[in-house]
C-alpha cells in the first residue's frame, strides 16, 4: 500500500520526505507506520548518520493528523482511531529518543500533528513563509502530540496558542523557541545538498553548516501583542478569559481582542475549556506525564468530545455550523480522574 512518503539515501542523510501534497501532507496510518519503519530500519545502518524529514509540497509541512481518517473509523465502529494516535504517539517517542541526529525543514503550514512531528525533531529549522498553530479547539479537539507539555513551556503564551488556535510566524517562533533555526525558503535545497555531501554528520557539524545559511530574520508580530495575551490569557478559568477580552479598557488592543474574542466564541466549549486546563496542569508535568495524559483522554474524546461533530461540520456536510456541546459534567469528571494527582492518590488509597 502506497504510505505517500519518499525514502532516499543522500549520502550520510536519511531523507523522509512527506509526499501527500493534495492533502497538505496530512499524516496518514500508513505514512506514520511508514516514518515508524524507516527509523528502525535507519538505526542500525552504518550509512545513515543522521535523518531528514522534509515535504514535498509548495504549501505545507503538515497539516496536521488525518481527521477525515478518524472520523470515518469512528462512524464505522471500528477502533483504528485508537490505533491510530497509539501508533502516531509511538512514532513520535522512538523520533525524540534517536540515537543519531533527527532534523526537520519547515517551509510551509504547520499545523497540529505536524507541529508535533517537528517538535520531536532535534534540529528544527524553518524558512520565513511557515506557519505554525495548534487548531484543534475548531474542530472540537484538544492540542495533543506533545502540545501539553512543549506549549506550557510558554505559560500564558501557550494558553493563548493552545485555546484560540491562532497562527504565528516563523520568526514568531525563533522567538518563542519553538524552532532552532530560520534559513531562508530558497537556501533550503542547497543546505540539503550540502549536508547530503558531508563526509561526517554530528549534531554539531549539522548546526554549523546551518549556521552558514542564517538571515536575520523578519521581526516577530507577536511580541508587540505579549503583554496584552498575559493580561487576557492568564486568567484560571475560560470565563474570565473571555470576560477580560470583552472588557478591555487597551485602546490599542482593542481591535486585536475583539477579533480574538469572537474566534473564540465559534469553537468548542468543551474543547476550549480542556486545552486550558491541560495547559495549566501540563507545566508541572514531564513530557512523558504529558504524552500519557494526552493518549488517555484521546480514548474517551471520541465518545464524550465535539470532534465527531466538529469534522462533521468542516468536512463531511460543510456547513461550517457546529452543534457544540455546553456541557459535559462527566468528560470533566473522567478528565480529573485522568490526572496524575488522582491516580496517584487512588493507588495510595488501593495499597492503604
Amino acid at each position: 500500500m502506497e504510505n505517500n512518503l519518499q525514502i532516499s539515501l543522500q549520502g550520510h542523510l536519511g531523507v523522509i520526505t512527506l509526499d501527500r501534497a493534495s492533502h497538505l501532507n496530512a499524516l496518514s496510518l500508513s505514512m506514520i507506520h511508514g516514518i515508524s519503519q524507516q527509523l528502525e530500519q535507519w538505526r542500525e545502518d552504518d550509512r545513515v548518520q543522521a535523518v531528514l524529514i522534509n515535504s514535498n509540497s509548495p504549501k505545507a509541512f503538515c497539516a496536521g493528523g488525518d481527521i477525515r481518517f478518524l472520523y470515518d473509523s469512528y462512524q464505522n465502529g471500528a477502533a483504528n482511531y485508537q490505533r491510530y494516535f497509539a501508533d502516531e504517539y509511538h512514532m513520535l517517542k522512538s523520533l525524540r529518543q534517536y540515537a543519531k541526529p533527527a532534523l526537520v525543514f519547515l517551509d510551509g503550514y504547520v499545523l497540529g500533528g505536524g507541529f508535533g512531528l517537528a517538535q520531536a525533531c532535534q534540529i528544527i529549522v524553518s524558512s520565513e513563509k511557515s506557519r505554525f498553530a495548534m487548531p484543534e479547539t475548531a474542530i472540537g479537539f484538544f492540542p495533543d502530540v506533545g502540545a501539553t507539555h512543549f506549549l506550557s513551556r510558554l505559560d500564558d503564551i501557550g494558553v493563548y496558542m493552545a485555546v484560540t488556535g491562532e497562527q504565528i510566524s516563523s520568526s514568531d517562533a525563533l522567538h518563542l523557541d519553538l524552532i532552532d533555526y530560520l534559513v531562508p525558503s530558497e537556501h533550503l535545497e542547497q543546505l540539503q545538498i550540502e549536508l547530503a555531501q558531508a563526509t561526517q554528520l554530528t549534531q554539531q557539524s549539522i548546526e554549523q553548516t546551518i549556521a552558514r545559511y542564517l538571515k536575520e530574520p523578519a521581526p516577530s508580530e507577536l511580541i508587540q501583542y505579549e503583554d496584552a495575551i498575559r493580561q487576557h490569557f492568564s486568567h484560571a478559568e475560560l470565563a474570565q478569559i473571555e470576560d477580560s477580552l470583552a472588557n478591555t479598557l487597551d485602546s490599542d488592543y482593542m481591535d486585536w481582542a475583539e477579533k480574538i474574542l469572537a474566534n473564540l466564541q465559534q469553537r468548542s466549549l468543551l474543547a476550549k475549556q480542556i486545552s486550558l486546563k491541560l495547559q495549566h496542569v501540563g507545566r508541572g508535568l514531564s513530557l512523558e506525564q504529558c504524552m500519557q495524559l494526552e493518549r488517555d483522554l484521546q480514548d474517551i474524546w471520541f465518545e464524550q468530545g465535539d470532534m465527531i461533530e466538529g469534522v462533521r461540520a468542516l468536512l463531511i456536510d460543510k456547513d461550517k455550523q457546529p452543534k457544540w456541546q455546553t456541557e459535559n459534567s462527566e468528560l470533566m469528571q473522567m478528565f480529573e480522574e485522568l490526572l496524575p494527582a488522582s491516580r496517584q492518590q487512588r493507588q495510595v488509597s488501593v495499597q492503604v
